[in-house]
C-alpha cells in the first residue's frame, strides 16, 4: 500500500515517539509576520483542528475603524495562510484563549470593551466551522474589571471558564473566578476564590476536566491555601470546591499554563521565573523543574505554555533573557549560539521534556528582535508552530522542523502493548500482556489531550488480552493516541486514523 506524504510523516513521527529521546533542537522552517502596521497585535493561542487547520485566538485592532474594531480569532493552515478571520465590533478586545469542540466549531474567552467608558468584561463567543459567529455572551459588574483567561468544553456540551472577577486599579486587584455555562453559555452556577483584601491580585489562569473534576491553575490565597502564588484548585461539576494544593516553592511565583499529563495526573508551568511542575490527580507533587533560559545569564524570562507531546512528554513555550543596555552586533551574530552563550536576547523561547521531567533540548528564536512566544503546538506530522508577538508590534508565527538526533532507546516496559493494523481506517485491534491480574482502563485521545473514546475497562487477567476500538462516525483521519491505564502506570501507543 502507497501512502501519500503527510501519512509517511506521520509514520516517521511514530518510529521517533516511540523511543527516550536525546535530540538536537528544531530547525526553523519559516516565519511570518500579521498586522504588523497595528499596535498591539498578538496571537494568545493556538489550537490544532482534527484537519490539522490551526485556530488561534488574539487580538488584532483596525486603527481606522471608529471603534477600533478588531479580530479576535482565525483559522490558518500549516502554511500560515489566514482561511478565515472571526471580527469584533468592540471598542477593544482579546481572544485570550480557545477550544476545538467535538463537532469541529470553536469557542473562545477574553476581555471586552464594548465603550470606551466601559470596564473590561468577560465574554464567551462561539463560531462555527465556517467562521461565523454563532453567539457571544458577556459577563460583567458595573465599576470593576472582568476577564476571562481559560475555557474548557464539558461532556454535556457546556463550558467551563476561569480568569479574574471584581478587578480594580492598575495592578488589576481583584479574585479568581470560574464559571460553569451551558451549550448555549447561560450561566449555571459561578464560584469566587481568594483573598478579599484590598489590592490582593487572584486570578486563574487555565481549567481542565480531568477525572470528573474541574481543575484550575489559580493564584492567590485564602485561609486553608497560605502560601502566596500558585495553586491547583478543584470542584466538582456542581461547583462544590473539594480541595485544593498549596506550593511553598512558588510563593513569588505566577500561574502560566495547565495540561493534562498521560499518568492522569497534570503538569504546569509558572509564568514568573518559570518551573514546570508535575502532580498526580490530587494535585500532590511528583516532580518538579526549573526550565533553564537558554543561554544561561538571563533573569527576566515567562513562561505561557505547556503541552502534551505525541510521545507524553511536554514542550513550552514563552520568551526570555534582558538587553541590559544596548548592543550593536548584527541580527546575524545575535542569532549566532555561540555569541549569545554570554549574552541574552529578549526572544521566543521553546523547551522540551520527556514525560519524567528530564530536559531534551531548549531553543530560543533569534530574528534579531524582541520576540514572545505565547503558545505552541505539535503538528500531527512532527515539528511545532509557536506564535506570539514581534517586537510587540505584530502578531507572529513561526514553523519549526520535526527534532532529530535520537540517541537512546526505552527500556522495555513490564507490561506490553501493541496495535495493528497502523495506520487504520474503521477499528483498531489492541492487545496486552499483563504479568498479573488486576484493574485496567483503555481509551484514546487526540493530539490536545481530549478523551475521545473509552474502548474498555475493567478487571483483566494475567496473561496476554485483546480489545478492538471501532471508529466513531465522524471522526477525522490523523494521529491519535491509544492509553493503557494500570494502577501503577500507563503505556501510551500512538495510531493513525486513515479514511
Amino acid at each position: 500500500m502507497r501512502y501519500p506524504p503527510v501519512i509517511l510523516a506521520m509514520l516517521v513521527v511514530l518510529l521517533i515517539t516511540s523511543v527516550s529521546q536525546a535530540m538536537d533542537p528544531p530547525v526553523m522552517m519559516w516565519e511570518k509576520w500579521y498586522y504588523t502596521s497595528y499596535d498591539g497585535a498578538k496571537f494568545f493561542d493556538i489550537e490544532l483542528t482534527s484537519s490539522g487547520n490551526l485556530f488561534i485566538t488574539g487580538s488584532v485592532y483596525d486603527y481606522t475603524a471608529p471603534l477600533l474594531d478588531g479580530y479576535s480569532a482565525f483559522l490558518m493552515n500549516q502554511n500560515g495562510e489566514v482561511l478565515w478571520e472571526v471580527h469584533h465590533p468592540w471598542y477593544t478586545g482579546r481572544g485570550l484563549d480557545g477550544a476545538v469542540l467535538p463537532d469541529g466549531s470553536f469557542v473562545i474567552t477574553g476581555r471586552s470593551v464594548e465603550t470606551p467608558s466601559d470596564t473590561y468584561a468577560l465574554f464567551i463567543m462561539k463560531i462555527s466551522q465556517e467562521g461565523s459567529i454563532e453567539w457571544t455572551k458577556v459577563y460583567d459588574y458595573p465599576d470593576t474589571k472582568e476577564e476571562g483567561y481559560g475555557i474548557t468544553c464539558l461532556p454535556d456540551g457546556g463550558f467551563a471558564v476561569c480568569g479574574k472577577v471584581h478587578g480594580t486599579g492598575t495592578i488589576n486587584a481583584g479574585q479568581a473566578w470560574l464559571l460553569r455555562t451551558d451549550a448555549y453559555g447561560d450561566t449555571l452556577w459561578s464560584r469566587e476564590w481568594g483573598s478579599t483584601v484590598a489590592n490582593s491580585p487572584d486570578w486563574g489562569k487555565s481549567v481542565l476536566f480531568i477525572d470528573g473534576k474541574l481543575c484550575v491553575l489559580a493564584h492567590g490565597l485564602t485561609e486553608s491555601l497560605p502560601t502566596y502564588g500558585t495553586h491547583l484548585l478543584f470542584y466538582d461539576l456542581d461547583g462544590n470546591y473539594l480541595y485544593g494544593s498549596d506550593y511553598p516553592n512558588l510563593y513569588w511565583y505566577g500561574p502560566g499554563d495547565l495540561c493534562e499529563a498521560s499518568d492522569g495526573g497534570v503538569t504546569f508551568v509558572t509564568n514568573t521565573l518559570p518551573v514546570i511542575w508535575h502532580t498526580d490527580q490530587f494535585g500532590e507533587t511528583l516532580w518538579w523543574h526549573n526550565i533553564p533560559e537558554p543561554f544561561g545569564s538571563g533573569t527576566n524570562h515567562e513562561g505561557f505554555c505547556i503541552r502534551r507531546t505525541m510521545d507524553s512528554g511536554f514542550v513550552f513555550s514563552g520568551w526570555g533573557g534582558e538587553t541590559p543596555e544596548w548592543d550593536e552586533r548584527s541580527s546575524t551574530e545575535l542569532c549566532n549560539t555561540e555569541n549569545n552563550r554570554t549574552y541574552d536576547t529578549q526572544d521566543g523561547w521553546l523547551a522540551r521534556y520527556d514525560s519524567d521531567g528530564e530536559l531534551l533540548w531548549t531553543f530560543q528564536n533569534c530574528p534579531g528582535n524582541s520576540n514572545h512566544f505565547y503558545s505552541v503546538v505539535q503538528l500531527p506530522q512532527g515539528g511545532y508552530i509557536a506564535g506570539g508577538t514581534y517586537a510587540g508590534n505584530g502578531a507572529y508565527l513561526v514553523r519549526y522542523a520535526p527534532e532529530t538526533g535520537i540517541e537512546k532507546t526505552e527500556p522495555a516496559p513490564d507490561c506490553e502493548m501493541s496495535i495493528s493494523p497502523n495506520p487504520f481506517n474503521s477499528t483498531l485491534s489492541v492487545s496486552f500482556t499483563l504479568q498479573e491480574s488486576m484493574e485496567v482502563s483503555l481509551t484514546v485521545y487526540d493530539l490536545s489531550g481530549r478523551l475521545i473514546d473509552t474502548v474498555t475497562t475493567g478487571f483483566f487477567p494475567a496473561g496476554n488480552s485483546t480489545a478492538n476500538w471501532t471508529v466513531q462516525e465522524g471522526l477525522s483521519s490523523g494521529c491519535y493516541l491509544v492509553r493503557l491505564e494500570l494502577p501503577n502506570r500507563n503505556v501510551i501507543k500512538n495510531c493513525i486514523l486513515l479514511k
